[in-house]
């Protein structure tokens, strides 16, 4: 009992030292932040951070390996829902806009601060992004064996397209210096890739 009760605490630690790296990179950027001052927004010891995160870098991966796997949980879960790609795809994009307007720092540390040297980025796309961008693969695929998206257009060029509009909309919204609303976004976005993956000449009986 006792066991389950400290990793219970540790779970917690880790988690309340990723937030605060969180804000603290947002504010200051990752460069320029120290690890004292993730220790102190914390509220632990300077040397506590290190019984959980190898060092900075070691603490970026895991706000991106942690977030990034919460949001591919809830993601693969919203689409269960549906059988159409086309709603599908809608789940998808919705939740991805929704996720970052409810969190401005995440988003932040994932659109600037994730991408500052090439060799980290190399490490970024071989993981989360990959299998984002596998999941996106997956439902454009389906769209096109279902008939419902064209079949001129590569999967993978579908699924990079998708990724790219979603990532300089949430891009442009945290460097907008009076961002709006960044949810109610989708419906144009989708508008535009599912008429651009409509099949030629094909009606369309989809709400």
């Amino acid at each position: 009992m006792a066991r389950a009760h400290d990793d219970a605490d540790k779970l917690r630690r880790r988690t309340e030292i990723i937030r605060a790296a969180v804000q603290v990179f947002a504010e200051r950027g990752y460069f320029a932040a120290r690890m004292r001052e993730v220790a102190e927004r914390a509220g632990v010891a300077d040397g506590t951070l290190y019984l959980y995160f190898a060092g900075k870098e070691d603490l970026l991966v895991s706000i991106l390996e942690e977030y990034a796997e919460a949001f591919m949980i809830r993601a693969r879960r919203d689409i269960e829902q549906f059988s159409d790609p086309r709603d599908k795809l809608r789940a998808v994009v919705e939740r991805h806009l929704a996720s970052f307007e409810t969190d401005r720092a995440l988003a932040f540390v994932f659109q600037i601060e994730l991408r500052h040297t090439r060799r980290f980025l190399r490490r970024v796309a071989k993981g989360k992004v990959a299998s984002y961008l596998k999941l996106l693969l997956d439902v454009v695929t389906e769209g096109i064996e279902a008939g419902v998206f064209r079949a001129d257009v590569p999967p993978e060029v579908g699924a990079r397209v998708i990724f790219g509009a979603l990532d300089e909309t949430v891009t442009a919204w945290v460097l907008a210096a009076r961002p709006g609303r960044l949810a109610p976004q989708a419906e144009p976005i989708l508008r535009l890739i599912l008429q651009g993956l409509h099949p030629p000449g094909k009606g369309d009986d989809h709400e």
